[in-house]
């Protein structure tokens, strides 16, 4: 390790390419994920409730665990000032800012060329648009990962410079923004470091060990420092529950909410196919990088990834129902790490970059040939690429355009929804308890009332996860009980006393044989139960 070197400025000339880099990032996420996105009203709503408990007072998601108390402190100070909209369109700003920032620094340190970067975010947003691995994303909606994502790109590219202690703050407040994006890269890091050193540990001394030794004690107090505001909820979290909860809690979370993250068994062939296209393009491209440190490092943090991957598919191979799987409680219990995030998420970004250092090295290589025809058709390419890698980024976002996100309603419906909500907001009592269709997202956004309970809104916390699956079976349970004879009031005065729900908002739900409704459009009514 090299001792930590002067911090370098960014270059004045560099703020065009960021502020291009940004907004490409911005366009791809405004055209493809309009407010809110899938997971905003899931986060603004929770970190709008830290700040102001009273809002959503009643809501069993908003009053349970806070498993992103970080990003709940900053960006839900936010939602005192501004609207749930305007929060995540600032938000949605800041974070991809950042999220160049990073993008800049680590694609400079790795590939030549002053336009590289934004060629590599063109290539990026063209590769991601074609799907995913475990259902991972960087560009999106605004939550905690997008903050952490952007400063563990600035951390790789401290890393790669060497300046350890600069690297060291980045991964801190990667861990605080999102503890297991910060914990998974500081692992893959480590692992960088730890191969690399084998690679020379014939040429350590005592005195370079001594070095190496005051620089791991630095930067690993600065981690450890700057991961306390997220890492202590966190373990708190962790350590909530009994044996017994935990393990009820842990299979809802792999084998049941979020499966198609967690569980290979789970992931489509066409997402193993299309990685694996992936992963063969980077063993390839990447042999042709030079040995330099900078590669080293980030090449072997890659791998790291593909092996937190690797180890993941072992933990989830095997027969379904997974309790057939031989000791699956354990096997499940390190599942719900998310081990397939980074290799999901930083994949595509390794053969980004390695396309582009391969076009450098092709170009690059003869540069001083005496074939003047050969250097015409070379200099041809250069003004191509940035050309091509635009053509890319405008097909991405023609796409985006195109097929805007799919919402299980239709734009009718959707409407109806809107307008049903804000008749809501308009109209009933702050502390009215609604019962909503589960699968809706985006209810609190616009109606900003308390729900009993959604598939969306799960908890993170092992008691809370039990619940919020109880009272999923439990309006299962008591739509079967009634659905036959109607739901008369008997039904109504049952779900009251055993939920405490005051009023309804339905789509297909009924009849009830006792209650009108205050309020219906073309595919929703509200009741008032009494």
């Amino acid at each position: 390790m090299n001792p930590e070197s002067k911090a370098s400025k960014i270059p004045p000339q560099a703020i065009l390419m960021i502020l291009l880099i940004g907004g490409s990032f911005a366009a791809d996420s405004f055209l493809r994920f309009p407010i809110p996105g899938i997971n905003e009203p899931h986060y603004l709503s929770k970190a709008k409730h830290y700040w102001n408990p009273q809002w959503g007072s009643g809501d069993f998601f908003l009053e349970s665990s806070n498993a992103h108390s970080f990003f709940y402190q900053v960006m839900g100070s936010l939602t005192q000032w501004l609207s749930l909209h305007n929060t995540a369109l600032l938000g949605r700003l800041v974070a991809f800012l950042l999220l160049a920032m990073g993008w800049y620094r680590l694609v400079k340190v790795l590939v030549p060329g002053n336009w590289s970067p934004l060629i590599t975010a063109w290539i990026y947003l063209g590769m991601v648009a074609i799907g995913n691995f475990s259902g991972e994303w960087i560009i999106g909606g605004i939550e905690s990962k997008v903050f952490a994502y952007g400063f563990l790109f600035l951390s790789l590219a401290s890393a790669c410079e060497q300046h350890w202690n600069r690297a060291a703050i980045y991964a801190g407040l990667t861990i605080s923004w999102h503890p297991v994006v910060g914990i998974w890269g500081v692992l893959c890091g480590g692992f960088s470091l730890v191969c690399d050193w084998y690679r020379k540990r014939r040429d350590f001394n005592k005195a370079t060990y001594r070095q190496t030794l005051r620089s791991v004690i630095s930067a690993t107090g600065l981690l450890i420092l700057c991961s306390l505001p997220g890492l202590i909820p966190s373990i708190g979290l962790l350590a909530q529950g009994n044996s017994e909860q935990n393990f009820a809690a842990n299979y809802i979370q792999v084998f049941y909410r979020i499966k198609h993250h967690l569980d290979p068994m789970d992931f489509h062939l066409s997402s193993y196919v299309f990685y694996a296209i992936l992963l063969a393009v980077w063993l390839i491209l990447k042999r042709n990088e030079g040995p330099s440190f900078p590669n080293r490092f980030f090449q072997l943090f890659i791998v790291g990834t593909i092996g937190l991957a690797c180890i993941g598919l072992l933990l989830g191979a095997g027969p379904r129902p997974a309790s057939e799987m031989p000791y699956y409680a354990f096997r499940m219990s390190l599942l719900k790490f998310y081990p397939f995030r980074l290799f999901d998420a930083l994949l595509p970004i390794a053969v980004t970059i390695s396309i582009v250092n391969a076009f450098q090295y092709w170009l690059f290589q003869n540069e001083n040939t005496d074939s003047k025809l050969l250097l015409i058709k070379k200099t041809s390419l250069k003004r191509m690429i940035p050309l091509f890698s635009f053509c890319i980024f405008i097909s991405a976002i023609y796409s985006a355009w195109t097929f805007p996100p799919v919402h299980k309603m239709s734009p009718a419906q959707r409407t109806d929804w809107i307008d049903a909500c804000r008749w809501i907001k308009n109209h009933t009592p702050e502390t009215a308890l609604f019962l909503t269709p589960t699968h809706q997202s985006d209810f609190k956004w616009y109606a900003q009332r308390p729900e009993y309970v959604t598939i969306k809104d799960c908890p993170q916390d092992a008691a809370g996860l039990i619940e919020w699956n109880r009272r999923l079976k439990y309006l299962r349970k008591w739509g079967q009980n009634y659905y036959n004879n109607g739901f008369d009031e008997n039904a109504i005065r049952v779900l009251n006393n055993e939920t405490k729900i005051t009023h309804l908002l339905v789509k297909r739900l009924g009849p009830f044989t006792t209650l009108k409704p205050i309020y219906q459009n073309q595919t929703y009514k509200v009741y008032e139960l009494p």
